[in-house]
């Protein structure tokens, strides 16, 4: 228990339900006399029109709910636009390659059934294999699809492709790797073979595994720990938590977490972002499921702006405002707290996650040291300055000098840079557009991207010149334009 966190109160969550608007035309009244009917047909008649637009209405604002969080609502499709393979070396140092600077291209695809707002394959890489899980666009099926590819040639080269029941309950999740496993929500698949089968704990997602314990929570108020024993799951423990809020907010991509896990050996802990009145998350001991409050919102509630987030280190965690951060070791103890002013540099993701004296070091205006650079989005982002780590001097680029005739203020939520400062990647994602993702030739100042790359969405790195994502057609790989 930390030396300023005490348990929260437990709030039950309340589930919020849209309605569609409808309408009902007017039931016509018996008519007494020719006339009076033909004086009735206006109002009949707008009426039927107020019906119609009603509908248009309706159908508008279910498309804006199924939008993608980036706005990236009018997708296509780019079957008929060639690919070139890929002829990279298939390294992944965590930076980017220089050779992004030429451009981008398609690599190539492969084709999974989707549609416009259907459920989009989940992919993760291991080594020179990836691995795709896709849900049946036929919803009444209840059956997932999953393959993996051998990615180190030109052209992907399938291993495997299994079909299996997919769980009631199944939103999203990532895939947890678990020696020779992957876990999905509840669906395990053997890497080898990919062999499918459904874990015990259906209803909850697994979140990570630490020293051969799964920990699965369900969203709601409890999180469970199981171990594999002579082919069989086996529940060690299970725990009620406060009300589970779900994933961190995107204040976490200044850190880039792959999992919620801090700390190591005895001290390692999983993160659950909690909806409690006294704390913001608590820490989930793998081994014995004991829940610890973290990041206590008293040192915040005296201040102008008591909104308060939190973002992982690989040794703790920051709970931040807009005047204010308080780092946390990996048991939930305060090891400090400073001064903070909102700022808006990003360093760039660059393979690993920077420690908590390392993530005090940048909040109070260093270099990050475990980054290859900082880029700051200057009043109105209508510059950007990048600031190398290694003491060169800073340069400005600017966003609208691209070769996508994207002029929209560009405010950076993921960057990357290559080790020498060379290429600068920069996603740029606004709640009023589409955003858009460029990689800057810091020579010539000029960004690169494409219509498809623009489109996919939740984009990996599976080497440092090949980029992932997954689009309407399917899953899209992107690589260097050949010079």
């Amino acid at each position: 228990m930390s030396n300023d966190d005490h348990p929260g109160t437990n709030t039950s969550p309340q589930a919020e339900q849209w309605v569609p608007p409808s309408g009902t035309p007017p039931i016509p009244q018996p008519a007494s006399a020719r006339p009076r009917a033909r004086r009735r047909g206006r109002p009949v008649l707008l009426a039927s029109l107020l019906c119609v637009i009603v509908v248009i209405v309706a159908v508008l604002g279910i498309r804006q709910l199924t939008q993608t969080p980036g706005g990236q609502d009018d997708q296509h499709s780019f079957t008929s636009t060639p690919t070139v393979g890929y002829s990279g070396s298939s390294s992944s140092t965590g930076a980017i390659s220089p050779a992004w600077a030429s451009g981008v291209e398609t690599a190539w695809r492969i084709s999974f059934p989707s549609t416009q707002y259907g459920p989009r394959a989940i992919t993760t890489v291991e080594g020179t294999t990836l691995y795709a899980l896709f849900e049946d666009p036929g919803y009444a099926t209840h059956r997932a699809t999953v393959a993996a590819f051998d990615i180190s040639s030109a052209q992907p080269r399938e291993l495997w492709r299994t079909t299996g029941s997919l769980p009631e309950s199944f939103g999203r999740p990532n895939f947890v790797s678990f020696a020779d496993q992957f876990i999905v929500g509840s669906i395990v698949i053997d890497k080898a073979t990919g062999a499918q089968s459904l874990a015990p704990w259906e209803g909850s997602e697994a979140l990570a595994a630490v020293d051969g314990v799964v920990v699965a929570c369900d969203g709601k108020q409890a999180c469970s720990g199981w171990v594999l024993e002579s082919s069989s799951w086996v529940r060690r423990w299970v725990t009620t938590t406060a009300s589970q809020r779900g994933g961190l907010s995107t204040s976490a991509t200044l850190t880039y977490p792959n999992a919620p896990v801090i700390g190591a050996g005895e001290h390692q802990s999983v993160v659950l972002r909690v909806d409690s009145p006294t704390h913001l998350a608590q820490l989930i001991d793998p081994r014995t499921g004991q829940a610890t409050d973290a990041a206590s919102v008293s040192p915040f509630e005296d201040r102008t702006n008591n909104v308060v987030s939190i973002m992982l280190a690989s040794d703790g965690l920051v709970a931040f405002n807009d005047d204010v951060f308080v780092t946390y070791d990996a048991d939930g103890f305060i090891t400090g707290v400073h001064p903070y002013e909102k700022s808006l540099r990003r360093p760039t993701r660059d393979g690993r996650v920077p420690s908590t004296s390392e993530l005090t070091d940048f909040l109070v205006g260093g270099t990050p040291a475990w980054s290859n650079a900082v880029v700051t989005a200057q009043t109105g982002a209508v510059a950007l300055t990048v600031t190398p780590s290694d003491g060169s001097p800073a340069f400005n680029l600017d966003p609208a000098n691209n070769d996508q005739y994207h002029s929209s203020p560009f405010w950076p939520e993921e960057v990357r840079a290559s080790a020498d400062t060379s290429v600068v990647y920069v996603e740029s994602v606004e709640a009023n557009t589409t955003g858009n993702r460029f990689f800057f030739d810091t020579a010539s100042g000029v960004g690169h991207g494409s219509a498809e790359f623009h489109d996919a969405e939740d984009l990996s790195w599976a080497f440092d010149d090949l980029a992932i994502g997954v689009t309407i057609d399917g899953v899209v790989a992107f690589t260097p334009k050949a010079t």
